[in-house]
């Protein structure tokens, strides 16, 4: 609910045809975004890059707001919505929870105003051979979720939804900051508060919290040498980065230096062993040798 002094959760009292048909839309929609498409990733929050079929695995501080969720699987006694006293403008999010006594899942939805009609407008519905007035306020439910929570995991579906919702922002800002502690830490930048000036964008903060979570240059601990030396020599960024003046460390003077830093420290700048061709590629998977035992 919208109403910050009491937002819920709350059941709502639906008619047992109308719940039959939102439970076959939102089947369907679980087999549209999950179980139907051929290629899915599966990768960790803090991890997250640009790729299209992916689900996330939320592994950062879960904001108050989206408890909510674990109230839904965790309590079966929840307050009843009185929608004599609540107006359906006032509604948040929608959970679906669906399963048995064995198992649920419980599916986030948000509703955005386009989908609430209230009594301020003029609606005309079909009834007969006729146009009639239709007096009351009413909801309009559409297939899709933003999240999914399951077996003690949260899943996310879409990124965009979480980014600007539910306090997530303050989230990834506090998880942005161990990432700029780790590259102070490395002593790799000359002026590294220029850093935390980009915590307030969220693209950027999402950015630093991957650094801090799952840099491979990083935790390979390799040396701020080797680093400097990547940075004056590989193709894309000779002449788009700067250095102190003895040379030793990175200096973080312009966006472009900035961005391209940070796809230095995501190992996002690669070179081909087979064609020698250089990349930049932001979706990477580990690659597990293949070993054959002797026989």
């Amino acid at each position: 609910m919208k109403d910050a002094n009491n937002p819920g959760p709350f059941k709502l009292d639906i008619e047992a045809d109308a719940q039959a048909g939102l439970k076959d839309l939102f089947l369907q929609s679980l087999r549209d975004e999950i179980s139907s498409k051929d290629e899915l990733s599966v990768l960790a929050l803090s991890s997250a890059d640009e790729r299209v079929n992916a689900i996330y695995v939320y592994d950062l501080d879960i904001p108050e707001e989206l408890t909510s969720l674990e109230a839904v699987i965790a309590q079966d006694d929840l307050p009843m919505l009185d929608l004599n006293e609540k107006s359906l403008s006032s509604i948040k999010a929608l959970l679906i929870e669906v399963g048995n006594d064995i198992g649920q899942l419980v599916l986030y939805k948000t509703m955005a105003p386009v989908n609430i009609f209230g009594r301020s407008s003029f609606f005309l519905r079909k009834h007969e051979s006729r146009l009639e007035r239709l007096n009351d306020e009413f909801l309009r439910v559409s297939a899709g979720f933003q999240m999914l929570r399951i077996n003690d995991a949260l899943l996310v579906l879409n990124l965009e939804a979480l980014e600007h919702n539910f306090g997530f922002h303050d989230v990834i800002k506090k998880e942005a900051a161990l990432g700029i502690d780790a590259i102070v830490s490395a002593a790799l930048v000359t002026n590294p508060d220029v850093l935390r000036e980009l915590v307030d964008d969220v693209k950027y903060a999402r950015r630093l919290t991957k650094i801090a979570k799952a840099s491979p240059v990083l935790k390979a601990g390799i040396s701020g040498e080797s680093i400097v030396r990547f940075c004056k020599t590989f193709p894309n960024l000779v002449g788009r980065i700067r250095f102190n003046e003895e040379g030793s460390k990175v200096m973080l003077d312009t966006k472009v230096s900035k961005d391209l830093f940070i796809k230095v420290l995501m190992d996002d700048l690669l070179t081909s062993e087979l064609t020698k061709f250089h990349y930049a590629s932001v979706a990477k998977d580990a690659v597990v040798p293949n070993v054959k035992k002797a026989d």
